[in-house]
């Protein structure tokens, strides 16, 4: 329907002397209104609101306005007639109002606004219509015309706010703290910062004081000080969107359809994208087009037409080649919008991590049915008494693809609706193993450990951490109703700045945008000793990673003996697991199994899978591989290899908590080497100092620091007591007997 939920508004500004009074370093009244005047039309303008404007100014030096005549109504002028709200009002308002010499009859301001109101209303585009008036209470009153103000007010429907000092005869605190003199965080001016002055009132402004409180009370209107007013209106409204229901039949089985209309109940909100215009001459724009063009990549980049353009899927080292026939066909075959029930399950069954999607619906009775209202409220109430929700199939069209998703009973004072959250698939679903942080006793925390971790969430919570008027805590901060989105407060802040100041750097962030997701002062005030306490209890040192020698590929190994830097591979997670995204590294798969061309690279790829535990298995073939490594060395050719997987093995077991398995079978090497003749082997571990997992590496073993020193130790003194062995012929003198 046209002019659904339009609103037409007057604004009526007092800028006669007295509005323009303070002293040195405070804010005036009249620019802490034009503060507030602002900020209301830019939200008007960020919210692409259809409501129009009319801006009145009374108090000036000349007289503009339609019922002027003999001396009537004087000093007002009519500024801007009832019009949408662009950036020439904004800018009007901030940059040409100036204080006017005289004082005007705020009750016939108030009549040339209800007349205004009266004959724009007349054309019934508007639904609503308001007055907000700004003014100090320090001009001239006059009750001549009191009762036709009221009738007006009352037969036009019209509301009125009063915006301005307080309206009660005592200036206590709280008069003091509503008036206008005082300047509150201000986003569309240099006022923000500046002290409020408070003064008592004269006795004209309590006489006016006493006038519109008359009026207020008369026809239901409401007085604001602009203290309370500037914070709520510190930050941008978004576009309002009306609400238009996705009506659906809620099936259960096939023979019971209940009616229900859903709404987006949240909905994440995202700022409009950039757009390109080229302006030439005065108010022509033109949007430039992109055009796009494929060419082959050779010496001539000949240009492929758009009809030969295909797409493909890439099937292992093969492209399948889709057409748009066959991508129609393919596709999931939709009967159409639905939204049927495929059973019901408890609360619990429903894990919170599995909340997926980016909105949440909310289904309502359909209110054209009410038999079917009925029944819904049943099905509501029911699953609420059982603690159930109901796992339904939701496709919202025909070319939309069914979703998995649950309906959770919502139940308030004034209406019952069921809210849609939606589920993953299995597809959806990231499955991750995670060690124990308590398996150690080492790392499981004392008791003052716990109680001072208990004492910091208490004294930080937030469910009472604002205090209300009686200095109580009773409210929640960062309740997300009214937390606004800072990205959205900053980008709408500078548009604006940008808007009326072209050639004028962007301005800092503002203190009330900064602070959107800042704990409240006192709160984090509070917490302080408690987080030290934290601190203390919880000792953090800087681990330096000591640098790993990786070793090379099997037939690089194979031509060099020399001990180096291995060359350095790009990690991408903590454990130290290469990453291949090469077509070949891809092409490769999943390892299952350490082999003997990289072993190394094999068993972290194993034991980094997060699905499952593979530690044991893995560690199993890499005792099997470094055998093999020392078995089939000729001479020492496999040393390297084989000791490089020894000290990867002995790290990972050592980090994992698997210290006994590493032992026990570098006990059992140690024994074999020295049966098989290979203690040149030996002497390389001993060399790079490869020795038990002792129980300052992992408290899960029983091996002292001593022992495991003595475990190389005592080998060498063996050695030494035995004849040395004789010296085994290596691959150049093979060659040069041959010869």
């Amino acid at each position: 329907m046209a002019g659904k939920d339009k609103e037409a508004i007057v604004i009526c500004l007092d800028v006669s002397s007295s509005m323009n009074q303070a002293p040195p370093g405070y804010a005036t009244p009249l620019e802490s209104s034009l503060d507030v005047i602002t900020l209301i039309l830019q939200r008007k303008v960020f919210a692409e609101s259809k409501d129009e404007v009319c801006l009145i100014l009374f108090g000036t030096a000349g007289t503009a306005n339609h019922l002027a005549d003999d001396g009537q109504y004087e000093y007002i002028t009519e500024a801007r007639p009832m019009a949408p709200v662009n950036l020439d009002l904004i800018k009007y308002v901030k940059q040409e109002i100036t204080p006017g010499p005289a004082s005007a009859d705020c009750v016939d301001v108030l009549v040339i606004a209800l007349d205004c109101l009266h004959n724009t209303l007349q054309a019934g585009k508007f639904t609503t219509s308001r007055i907000i008036l700004f003014t100090n209470l320090g001009g001239a009153f006059s009750d001549d015309k009191l009762d036709q103000v009221i009738g007006g007010i009352k037969s036009l429907g019209t509301d009125v706010n009063l915006i301005g000092p307080s309206l009660d005869d005592d200036d206590d605190e709280d008069g003091a703290q509503n008036g206008s003199d005082e300047a509150g965080p201000s986003t569309s001016s240099g006022h923000r910062g500046r002290q409020p002055h408070q003064k008592e009132k004269t006795p004209q402004q309590r006489a006016g004081g006493k006038l519109m409180k008359h009026i207020l009370d008369e026809v239901g209107g409401e007085h604001y000080g602009v203290q309370e007013v500037l914070p709520l209106l510190s930050f941008f409204d978004k576009k309002a969107v009306r609400q238009t229901p996705w009506k659906i039949n809620l099936e259960i089985g096939s023979e019971l359809k209940i009616p229900v209309c859903g709404y987006l109940k949240v909905k994440e909100s995202t700022v409009k994208s950039w757009k390109s215009i080229y302006i030439k001459g005065k108010g022509k724009e033109y949007k430039p087009q992109t055009i796009r063009s494929k060419h082959l990549n050779n010496d001539e980049e000949t240009e492929v037409e758009k009809e030969d353009h295909v797409e493909g899927f890439r099937y292992g080292n093969d492209i399948i080649p889709i057409s748009e026939e066959d991508k129609k066909n393919m596709g999931y075959q939709n009967p159409g919008k639905v939204l049927q029930v495929l059973g019901f399950s408890k609360q619990e069954n429903i894990k919170r991590q599995h909340y997926m999607g980016n909105s949440v619906y909310c289904f309502a009775a359909d209110p054209n049915d009410r038999h079917g209202g009925v029944a819904l409220s049943a099905l509501i109430n029911a699953l609420y008494e059982t603690n159930s929700v109901i796992i339904v199939r939701r496709a919202y069209s025909k070319a939309s693809s069914p979703r998995l998703g649950f309906l959770s009973p919502h139940i308030k004072a004034k209406y019952e609706s069921l809210m849609y959250t939606e589920l993953p698939f299995m597809e959806d679903i990231r499955q991750y193993t995670f060690s124990s942080l308590t398996k150690s006793k080492k790392h499981q925390p004392t008791d003052a450990q716990l109680s001072a971790v208990d004492d910091l969430i208490d004294n930080m919570d937030l469910t009472n951490a604002i205090e209300n008027e009686d200095g109580e805590r009773e409210e929640e901060a960062l309740k997300p109703k009214v937390t606004c989105n800072p990205l959205i407060q900053r980008l709408c802040h500078c548009l604006m700045h940008r808007a009326l100041n072209p050639d004028d750097p962007l301005p800092d962030i503002q203190e009330v945008i900064a602070n959107y997701l800042q704990p409240p002062q006192a709160l984090a005030t509070e917490c302080e000793p408690y987080a030290q306490k934290v601190k203390d209890l919880f000792k953090l040192e800087v681990v330096k990673k000591k640098e790993e020698q990786v070793g090379d590929s099997l037939w690089k190994d194979s031509d060099t003996n020399q001990t180096g830097p291995a060359a350095k591979k790009a990690k991408v997670e903590d454990g130290g697991d290469a990453a291949d995204f090469s077509m070949a590294g891809l092409a490769k798969g999943a390892v299952t199994e350490v082999g003997t061309v990289d072993p190394v690279g094999d068993f972290k790829k194993i034991i980094s899978q997060k699905d499952e535990d593979k530690f044991q298995e893995a560690s199993r073939q890499m005792q099997d591989r470094i055998n093999q490594l020392v078995r089939d060395s000729f001479g020492s050719s496999f040393y390297n290899k084989a000791l490089e997987c020894l000290k990867v093995l002995r790290q990972e077991s050592a980090q994992l908590g698997e210290p006994e398995q590493f032992n026990t079978f570098l006990r059992k090497l140690k024994e074999e080497l020295q049966q098989n003749f290979k203690k040149g082997f030996w002497q390389e571990i001993v060399k790079a100092g490869v020795t038990l997992i002792s129980s300052g590496e992992s408290s899960e073993t029983t091996v002292t620091k001593d022992e495991a020193k003595q475990f190389l130790e005592a080998a060498e003194d063996k050695e030494e007591d035995q004849p040395p062995p004789q010296a085994e012929e290596d691959a150049d003198d093979l060659l040069d007997m041959m010869e």
